[in-house]
Order: C-alpha cells, then sequence, then structure tokens
C-alpha cells in the first residue's frame, strides 16, 4: 500500500498562515518570501483537492479541512518533540518542556508557583505556560498545542481525557463590608441593585451567566467587563461592585481578607468543574506525565 506523507516545510509553512493568519504574516515570521508561503499551499490545496484558506482582503481563515490538518500537523510535531526529547534522554541529555494551556485566573496564579516546585525537584524540565479564556484552552489541547489544559469547564469534550477535576463553586466577590454580605448566600436576583464587574462576553462563565439571568428574567448588565481577574478586583474593591467567579480563581485576594464573597445559589452555575485535562488518545510527554503525578501529590485539597 503507497504510504501518504506530507512535506515537512509545507507543513511547517501552512501552520505559520494559520498561527498568523495571512501569508505576508508567514513570510515575515519565517524570513522567506511571500511567493515561496503561497506556492506551499497552493501545492499542498492541489494535492488534497481542498480549499484550505477562505481568502479575504483582511487575511486568512482556515476552512474546516484545514483545520483538519492544523490538528494533524500540530500532532506530528508534538509527536517529533517528545521523541526528540526521549532520545535526548537516553543520551544523557534529558531537558523537555511541557506545554500548558490555563484559564484566566487560578490557572495563571497557581500553576507558575508548581512549575517553580516541580523544577526544585526536576531541573532539567521547562514549561510554558499560554493563559487563553476557559473555553480556549481545550481547543488547545484537542489540536496538540498544549499537552496539559486547566481549565473551567461545564460538559464533556469530544477527544479531551479529564485526568482529575473539581466543582467549580461560583461565588460572588466583593469588598469587606458591602450590603451584600449581611446575606449567608446570595441568588442572582440580588445582584441587579449593584454594579457588576464580569468577565468579558466569550468566557464559558459569562455565556452561563446570561443563560441563568435570562432564566430568572432578570438583566445583569456589567458596568465593567475585562479577560483581567486582577483589574476586575481592583474595580471591586473602590465601592459596592460586584463580580462572580470561581472560588479558586480569587484564593489571593480571599485568604487576605482584601476581597470576601458569598456562595451564589444556582445549580446551573455550580455545575462546571475545574479540569485538568489531556488528549484522550495522544501520548504525553514522560515530563508531562511526572508533572501530573506531582500535581496530584502536592495539592490533595484543590484535585
Amino acid at each position: 500500500m503507497k504510504r501518504f506523507q506530507f512535506d515537512s516545510t509545507a507543513l511547517r509553512y501552512f501552520l505559520t498562515v494559520v498561527d498568523t493568519g495571512s501569508v505576508n504574516g508567514a513570510a515575515a515570521r519565517l524570513n522567506v518570501v511571500s511567493s515561496a508561503v503561497s506556492r506551499q499551499i497552493a501545492g499542498l490545496e492541489q494535492r488534497l483537492q481542498n480549499q484550505l484558506f477562505e481568502r479575504h482582503p483582511k487575511g486568512m481563515r482556515v476552512t474546516e479541512v484545514g483545520r483538519i490538518l492544523a490538528d494533524h500537523a500540530r500532532r506530528v510535531e508534538a509527536d517529533a518533540a517528545r521523541t526528540y526529547a526521549e532520545i535526548g534522554g537516553h543520551n544523557g541529555r534529558y531537558t523537555q518542556t511541557v506545554k500548558v494551556a490555563g484559564a484566566h485566573g487560578f490557572a495563571a496564579r497557581a500553576l507558575p508557583h508548581k512549575f517553580a516546585a516541580f523544577q526544585a525537584e526536576h531541573p532539567s524540565v521547562r514549561f510554558n505556560l499560554t493563559v487563553l479564556d476557559a473555553g480556549l484552552v481545550t481547543e488547545r489541547v484537542r489540536s496538540a498545542q498544549a499537552d496539559i489544559g486547566v481549565t473551567y469547564s461545564h460538559a464533556a469534550e469530544q477527544d479531551i481525557a479529564v485526568v482529575f477535576a473539581r466543582p467549580a463553586e461560583i461565588v460572588a466577590v466583593m469588598r469587606p463590608g458591602h450590603p451584600l454580605a449581611v446575606h449567608p448566600a446570595l441568588h442572582l436576583t440580588q445582584l441587579s441593585a449593584y454594579p457588576l464587574a464580569l468577565p468579558e462576553g466569550g468566557s464559558t462563565l459569562r455565556r452561563l451567566l446570561d443563560m441563568a439571568s435570562s432564566l430568572y428574567n432578570t438583566t445583569l448588565s456589567p458596568a465593567f467587563t475585562s479577560n483581567l481577574p486582577d483589574a476586575v478586583y481592583n474595580y471591586v474593591l473602590t465601592g459596592n461592585a460586584v463580580t462572580l467567579c470561581a472560588r479558586l480563581s480569587a484564593t489571593d485576594e480571599l485568604d487576605t481578607g482584601t476581597l470576601i464573597c458569598r456562595p451564589i445559589d444556582d445549580a446551573l452555575l455550580n455545575g462546571g468543574q475545574i479540569q485538568v485535562q489531556t488528549h484522550v488518545s495522544r501520548p504525553l510527554p514522560d515530563a508531562a506525565h511526572r508533572f501530573l503525578r506531582f500535581l496530584r501529590s502536592d495539592t490533595p485539597g484543590l484535585f
């Protein structure tokens, strides 16, 4: 049977166009002329007999066929990197980079401490952390752009294995002495009387909040939105504003008493989990396996 193989240069050029969104951007990153990139893309499209990009005046948008090829190309890159690291380890030159995608909030705050603690025992291991909106973390794992994902999720995901998880309690966060602090728990309808600081519209939590407010026929109109938790917390400190987040995302502020929180009494909002995710079938680098074992043992109350 004839083996079907892709040229590695073509895949590298193709992925660079996917990442930059244009032929010119890819050429600049690769330090080649634009025509060389265009030829590689045209060759792939001819071979596959499918269009890989939709051409627009402002750039290139990957098609569904292109997305499938991009996932394949990233898996090839990940497998090659893992093989190279294993050979290096066999020769006594063991250095591996563990690629982690994490959601804003807990992952961005807690994971760097875990990386440093792990490296104290395994100094040859490197970490790369990409912080994204929760819904984008899983896609990074699925497409082999990350070995491990740490995110907030509300449903099972195709091709994703949940290594360990815990419920993500959603709380209302406010300054000490806030009028709502007298209540042991809150309902979403109680929040509409106060300025709200909320995640941006594309976040998983924001979509759930919009669904829940629709169920209760109430409007949660934010006075301030941001994708940066620190900006939201600083805004909440200034007056009677309230924000909502997973309790784990505000651990530092809550532990020090800078902010306080009250649980939200809503089954829809509290149905999600903080998950540590991997791909269901793609082998992990040895260093990623060891870090997952460390993470579980080092944080028994968390996962």
